[in-house]
């Protein structure tokens, strides 16, 4: 529709800092890099819209696969005892440059409703986005797409508060390559 042209994103991370971030967290290996965010802590819908990193685990078992941590706050308890890169120099309420450097370095961002999902959205990058039964007006209702920004796939509730059904969509996604990577 004209009413959302679909131009590119809306914003652009630095990018030399991209380049270095995604240098630093790829290595030599050959792997996507994929970042992921699964907490909310908005103080009206943070519980509804919120999984705990355990949850993931369908998605985190897809081999071929780097995952970086993108959830904002203190992870390091969900994260003990997983290969989940961590990246302390960056601190995304405080610093939007390197927040959006960081994200801009993914191949993919798996993400529930939160700073994250709007971030990458902005920024172009390919998103799955998992939403509950009744997300926030923006996500609107049935739709697999968003108006705002066209890199992102929605993956909704059919159950409320069920997340198994759409982590493991999710999870099917990178399993079949039906992802549009860039």
């Amino acid at each position: 529709s004209n009413s959302f042209p679909t131009s590119g994103p809306y914003l652009q991370a630095d990018p030399e800092a991209t380049a270095a971030v995604r240098r630093r967290y790829q290595g030599t290996s050959e792997n996507l890099l994929v970042g992921i965010a699964w907490h909310s802590n908005s103080p009206h819908y943070s519980e509804q819209k919120s999984m705990t990193l355990a949850d993931l685990a369908p998605v985190l078992s897809v081999p071929g696969i780097t995952f970086v941590d993108l959830q904002y706050g203190d992870t390091a308890g969900e994260r003990a005892g997983t290969d989940i890169i961590h990246d302390d120099s960056v601190d995304q309420m405080t610093d939007l440059d390197a927040f959006a450097a960081q994200i801009a370095a993914q191949d993919a961002v798996v993400t529930i409703s939160n700073t994250t999902a709007h971030m990458a959205g902005s920024l172009g990058v390919p998103t799955l986005l998992m939403l509950d039964t009744i997300p926030i007006w923006y996500w609107q209702v049935e739709r697999p797409d968003s108006p705002w920004y066209p890199s992102l796939q929605l993956f909704r509730q059919r159950q409320p508060g069920d997340w198994s059904d759409v982590i493991e969509r999710v999870a099917d996604v990178f399993k079949s390559g039906q992802f549009p990577l860039r």
